[in-house]
């Protein structure tokens, strides 16, 4: 489909139910879409969606985020903060990870622990699946709330089939468990609103607490503007009861950032998350420019180079370039929602912002908080994952300018207020759902290209993994020997909790050093995988076990000459 065809078919729609737009159908339309089982449905579907697109139930971490989180996910899953740390570490250095003194993952617990369920279950994939049905349920409620069931459909539709959102939300990352909540954080808040019941209130306390141990910057953000519109309310109300106890509520889950503080650096306000970008990679971390400081820990040369490279990014991010950066970001988080024929909603999202609710000033405020907020960081504008979270408002401003495109072609007024307190007629109502239909098969494109790009961006990993799957042994061990020309961006190094119980480790390869890790675990069989040659052999150690035995000795020879030439 194209972008002309797509605007065609929507303006078609319009215009057809000036001259057919039969009740009956828009009254069984609306009552089906009303019932309360629609919801369940509509996030049955987004997860399986999601799923298909994802590929697998149990596919391979592809980002360095995924494997770190997912690392995470299973320390936590067996009651522990940490794991062991790795003998010889330099062969298990895996980003974003500490391999000693004990294998910990650097990132905020919250999403790793809402993975617990699924690694139990031996389906690493189900909660982050699970998360993003809740979301897709969570965005037809709202929309449904404030607008209409028509809306509601559309804005659903837009944004499980946006580009950016199949891309990025079906991963070990934690956007999926933010998404969820962050919805589920604006319908405790618009239940808290309407009732003045505490329990919503607390609700939302919850997620805000949840969501800042996991995505703390994010649901900082998030929480300003939920600020301005709580806080005077329980002024006003002199409800400093409710306060009181929603502020215990978000306490209660930032001591578990606490606690994981003290018991992985073991200072209460030190995460490890600061320590490991000083250790490791000192110039990712908020503000401008790059720093001046080392790395602390000698790394391998793919995080050499992937080190090089965060520091030249962080340099080119100054103020200086801040509007053309945002500029470049804010071009991305569009096209995450109208990339390709989608440009056609465009226009209709521009109709959408003619005029506003509360609900939507409210969403829309916090968008551009989130936004603006993370122009404190510096990233690829490309790398627009950050801003999931505010994909369901583009969506729900799409949708909402086409209902208000049909309004108008019917004759009605462009007025938000007015457009969403009449009574729909039936010819709005069909137009909605022909849209619905007609960009169906545009829609389904969309989701398999996105299934086909995920295939692709993650088939390096996937037949690598197929591959060692297939060598012989249950106890192996493979170091990987990176061509010259490897991306720092796609590791193969990762951990597993137990070493022990693992059947495989990933490790570096150190040529003749790589002797004294095979000597550490006798029992393993030792393979080679050459990155270059696209090859795994077995390793003959006997011939390793000469190279390094001669090299231990031209060592020995280097610092006993040394020594007599200083004396």
């Amino acid at each position: 489909m194209t972008t002309l065809e797509a605007l065609a078919l929507i303006l078609a729609a319009a215009v057809v139910t000036r001259w057919w737009a039969p009740a009956a159908v828009a009254t069984r339309a609306e009552r089906v879409l009303e019932s309360p089982w629609i919801p369940v449905l509509i996030g049955i579907v987004s997860a399986a969606v999601a799923s298909w697109v994802w590929g697998s139930l149990d596919p391979v971490a592809i980002v360095h985020d995924e494997a770190a989180y997912l690392l995470q996910a299973k320390i936590y899953a067996g009651f522990h903060w940490t794991a062991p740390a790795r003998p010889l570490s330099p062969f298990f250095e895996q980003y974003h990870v500490f391999v000693t003194p004990w294998l910990l993952p650097k990132y905020p617990p919250g999403h790793a622990m809402a993975m617990v369920p699924g690694i139990w279950l031996g389906l690493p994939t189900l909660m982050p699946t699970l998360c993003i049905g809740a979301t897709g349920s969570l965005l037809y409620l709202l929309a449904r709330r404030v607008s209409n069931v028509y809306v509601a459909l559309l804005a659903w539709l837009f944004w499980l089939t946006a580009p950016g959102v199949l891309f990025f939300l079906p991963t070990y990352m934690s956007e999926s468990t933010s998404a969820a909540l962050w919805l589920l954080g604006w319908w405790a808040l618009l239940e808290w609103r309407d009732t003045g019941a505490r329990e919503w209130l607390l609700l939302l306390a919850a997620c805000v607490g949840w969501g800042a141990i996991t995505r703390p910057l994010s649901w900082l953000l998030f929480a300003i503007p939920v600020a301005v519109v709580v806080l005077p309310r329980l002024v006003r109300r002199r409800a400093w009861s409710d306060l009181g106890w929603a502020t215990l509520v978000g306490l209660g889950a930032l001591a578990i950032l606490v606690l994981w503080c003290l018991h992985t650096t073991g200072r209460p306000f030190e995460t490890p998350y600061a320590l490991y970008s000083r250790v490791y990679f000192p110039s990712d971390v908020m503000g401008f420019g790059a720093s001046n400081a080392a790395p602390l820990r000698h790394l391998p040369e793919d995080m050499q180079h992937f080190n090089a490279w965060v520091v030249a990014s962080h340099s080119e991010y100054t103020l200086a370039r801040l509007p053309a950066n945002l500029l470049a970001r804010l071009e991305t988080i569009a096209s995450d929602m109208w990339g390709t024929w989608r440009v056609a909603i465009v226009p209709f999202a521009l109709i959408g912002l003619t005029a506003m609710s509360a609900e939507l000033a409210f969403a829309l405020a916090s968008a551009l908080v989130l936004v603006l907020g993370y122009l404190s960081f510096g990233h690829g504008p490309a790398w627009s994952v950050y801003y999931l979270e505010i994909q369901p408002v583009l969506a729900f401003v799409s949708a909402l300018g086409i209902w208000q495109a049909i309004r108008f072609v019917e004759g009605a007024t462009l007025n938000l207020r007015r457009t969403l307190a009449a009574p729909p007629s039936p010819r709005p109502m069909v137009g909605a759902l022909l849209v619905a239909v007609l960009l169906l098969p545009g829609f389904a494109a969309t989701v398999q290209r996105q299934r086909r790009d995920k295939a692709a961006w993650g088939g390096y990993h996937t037949a690598f993994r197929n591959a060692v799957r297939h060598l012989v042994g249950d106890r192996i061990i493979v170091f990987v020997r990176y061509a010259p020309d490897h991306s720092p961006h796609m590791s193969l190094i990762t951990n597993e909790p137990d070493l022990d119980r693992a059947r495989v480790w990933t490790v570096y390869d150190y040529g003749p050093e790589d002797m004294r890790l095979i000597r550490l675990a006798p029992q393993r069989i030792p393979y080679l995988f050459d990155e270059t040659k696209h090859l795994i052999v077995r390793i003959d150690t006997t011939q390793l076990a000469a190279e390094l035995a001669a090299r231990d000795s031209a060592r020995a020879h280097d610092v006993a000459h040394a020594g007599s030439a200083a004396r």
